[in-house]
């Protein structure tokens, strides 16, 4: 019992790009000339009927909106007490929706004495967005750092260790590891 429906089935071709009916759109273009159709993006050589408006002081500029706002030692380290608290909930456990979950760590950043001293706030997602970078950099470091244990010789010390890891992550990511104050928190946890 086969079904002609299946793409396996030789007797019905598929849609064929030769056989499609291009004729059948009407050019409103004529491609030779200098005309540009009204919904272009390009201006038009024709003196427009209506003035050009400056944007209303309600609208960004892209510039407004691109404005990137680093992010300090401090502020890094508030966020990872905020996700460490916010993880290690008792009471919540890790039951908790994505979008909860970052909300309550945007609100212990909010309410920390960081921000009350004159940090700028942040909102959850550029908690979220921070939070991935510095997980992510803190465990290609962890990978480092267990490859450099690895290879202790007789007489390393913890230093001797540390330097060598730094030398591993920056032979392997060809940049130089930044984040050791966020790895001497995160270090010794799960994740």
């Amino acid at each position: 019992m086969e079904s002609n429906n299946t793409p396996n089935n030789q007797s019905q071709p598929y849609f064929s790009l030769l056989n499609f009916p291009y004729d059948s759109f009407a050019p409103n273009v004529n491609i030779g000339s200098s005309q540009i159709p009204s919904f272009s993006s390009q201006p038009s050589s024709q003196p427009s009927s209506q003035p050009s408006q400056p944007p209303s002081q309600t609208e960004e500029t892209a510039e407004q909106r691109r404005e990137r706002r680093l992010w300090s030692t401090q502020d890094d380290l508030v966020l990872i007490s905020g996700w460490l608290n916010t993880s290690k909930d008792a009471v919540v456990g890790n039951g908790q929706k994505a979008g909860s979950f970052w909300i309550r760590i945007g609100d212990y950043y909010e309410t920390s004495s960081h921000v009350r001293d004159g940090a700028q706030p942040r909102r959850p997602d550029h908690c979220r967005q921070r939070w991935q970078k510095i997980s992510k950099e803190v465990s290609r470091f962890c990978g480092a750092f267990a490859e450099a244990e690895s290879e202790r010789a007789s007489g390393m010390n913890d230093l001797d260790v540390l330097q060598n890891a730094h030398q591993i992550y920056t032979n392997l990511y060809k940049k130089k590891f930044g984040m050791e104050y966020a790895w001497n928190v995160l270090r010794y946890e799960q994740k």
